[in-house]
């Protein structure tokens, strides 16, 4: 897929695939993620706001302790620049930077069947 789609489909909140959002993100000069105040917005079963965070991104470790989610303080993701995305330390959640201008951020779960396609975008604010 080519960016400009792409990116018009993260900026209307559409459904994309991990692969694409991976193969976005390759192409990145920077893939981190940047810290600030994030607004989550869950894809499934509608779209709809869920919460929000502050997501802490420091040397490809990023952590949303600050949240409104349950618990989010215990999720930390790692990554690195041969990845160009996050995974947990279980292997089941991929976070990936879908939109440089905006700092948008993706998440995919592994856990249904709806696997990789994006489970909710997390926009900056």
């Amino acid at each position: 897929m080519d960016a400009p789609k792409f990116l018009a489909m993260v900026r209307s909140q559409d459904p994309i695939t991990e692969q694409d959002a991976k193969s976005y993100a390759q192409t990145l000069e920077n893939k981190q993620a940047s810290s600030g105040c994030y607004m989550i917005k869950c894809m499934r079963p509608c779209v709809f706001p869920i919460g929000c965070t502050y997501n802490n991104s420091c040397d490809w470790c990023l952590w949303p302790g600050c949240s409104s989610i349950p618990f989010g303080c215990f999720i930390v993701l790692r990554g690195s620049d041969d990845q160009g995305f996050y995974v947990n330390i279980k292997g089941d959640t991929v976070v990936v930077k879908v939109d440089d201008e905006n700092d948008t951020l993706a998440c995919f779960a592994h856990n249904s069947e709806n696997s990789g396609n994006v489970c909710c975008y997390c926009n900056k604010v």
